[in-house]
């Protein structure tokens, strides 16, 4: 056997898609794996999942809190994460102690295992300096910005290697101090099990039917699709607008649905399975990705994004820095929250039937270059080295 591989991540499992298809691709490979994570109402606390097995720590997401929540539900889950992880080391050695943030913190969980023997890798989803800055607006000021990024800087330093998600998040650790031969994009891509690479089936009916996906909080700017799309209301009586995800922006979008008299247009159907995601996009006429623009948005490549964009969705999104650098064409660019702007391009692409499928054409095509075919090596030759 190649070797025995603990994961832990701050996060539901196997909600996390990223973490489940690292881990399922370990498997396949031979490794032996432990996932330690938070535990859902209903869950088990232990449990063994595709022949990995499952450790969950009686600690919830407090997704929308005020920040001392969130320090206290990290600090809790490090803390306890730690000690399992120790445990388990000492009973039967790891080989490699894989930690995914944020919060960068988290890498103290292996820190004990290295000195004992394992390797230790930091997989950085998201630069927590910039979450941070978009999450709760700067609080704190520089000194909040230049303790995160000593958190972080330290955090790199601790690891044997660090994945992060895309060649901007790199550039920045770079510049803030992290060795580039220490870093390696592993980026984010559709799971081929849901997403595949052909329409699932022909679109059917007279509705045009808008398509958003993914987690449902202010940055991500579901509410400036939701304006939009009540512009366009008034002009084509057949669009409808269905959104897929959850998050703190739920009960709003609710509520504004309900005032605005949208309960028959619009459809929000809560945290739904990727195979049902994935049937959506292939029914659906158009995807819209509405990202506000910030510090944090600007570097995002968003998988929503490619889940669309390969299932032969023609796609909106908002041109910030990354996605207007990867997509020069294949996506139709719009500026970040600009309603008006938004609306029009929808009623436009609405009323062009070729331009929709041109559009689709080439994002597929774009889309070609994040495959997690591709990317499942980076992870295995990183394993081996």
């Amino acid at each position: 056997m190649p070797g025995r591989v603990c994961m832990v991540v701050h996060e539901y499992f196997p909600r996390d898609f990223r973490v489940r298809r690292e881990a399922r691709a370990l498997v396949a490979a031979g490794y032996e794996i432990d996932i330690i994570c938070l535990k859902q109402p209903g869950q088990a606390s232990k449990e063994l999942f595709e022949g990995m097995n499952v450790f969950r720590l009686p600690i919830m997401r407090h997704r929308g809190s005020a920040l001392p929540v969130y320090m206290a539900e990290y600090m809790a889950f490090a803390g306890l994460a730690a000690g399992l992880v120790t445990a388990a080391h000492i009973n039967r050695p790891y080989d490699v102690v894989h930690v995914h943030a944020p919060p960068d913190f988290l890498v103290t969980a292996g820190v004990l295992t290295r000195l004992l023997s394992a390797r230790l890798i930091l997989d950085i989803h998201d630069l927590t300096p910039e979450l941070y800055g978009s999450r709760f607006k700067k609080t704190g000021g520089a000194a909040a910005q230049m303790i995160m990024q000593f958190i972080e800087r330290g955090s790199c330093a601790a690891a044997d290697k660090v994945i992060t998600v895309t060649e901007a998040f790199k550039q920045l650790l770079v510049e803030r101090g992290v060795s580039p031969e220490k870093v390696v994009v592993l980026h984010n891509c559709p799971d081929p099990e849901a997403f595949s690479s052909k329409p699932i089936k022909s679109k059917t009916g007279q509705e045009f039917v808008i398509i958003h996906h993914g987690t449902l909080v202010h940055r991500y700017g579901v509410d400036i699709l939701l304006k939009a799309f009540e512009k366009v209301a008034a002009e084509l009586p057949q669009a409808r607008l269905q959104i897929y995800g959850e998050g703190d922006w739920l009960p709003r979008l609710e509520s504004r649905v309900a005032q605005n008299g949208l309960a028959g247009r619009v459809s929000l159907f809560g945290e739904v399975a990727q195979g049902r995601v994935a049937q959506a996009l292939a029914d659906a006429d158009l995807c819209v990705v509405p990202n506000r623009q910030d510090d944090f948005t600007d570097l995002l490549l968003p998988t929503k994004l490619l889940e669309a964009l390969q299932m032969g969705c023609p796609t909106i999104a908002s041109a910030t820095r990354v996605i207007a650098e990867t997509f020069p064409s294949g996506v139709c660019l719009v500026k970040p929250g600009d309603v008006d702007a938004l609306a029009q391009a929808i009623s436009r692409l609405a009323e062009n039937n070729d331009e929709r499928d041109n559009l689709a054409a080439a994002g597929k095509l774009q889309a070609k270059r994040f495959e997690w075919t591709t990317e499942k090596h980076k992870l295995l030759d990183l394993y081996r080295d």
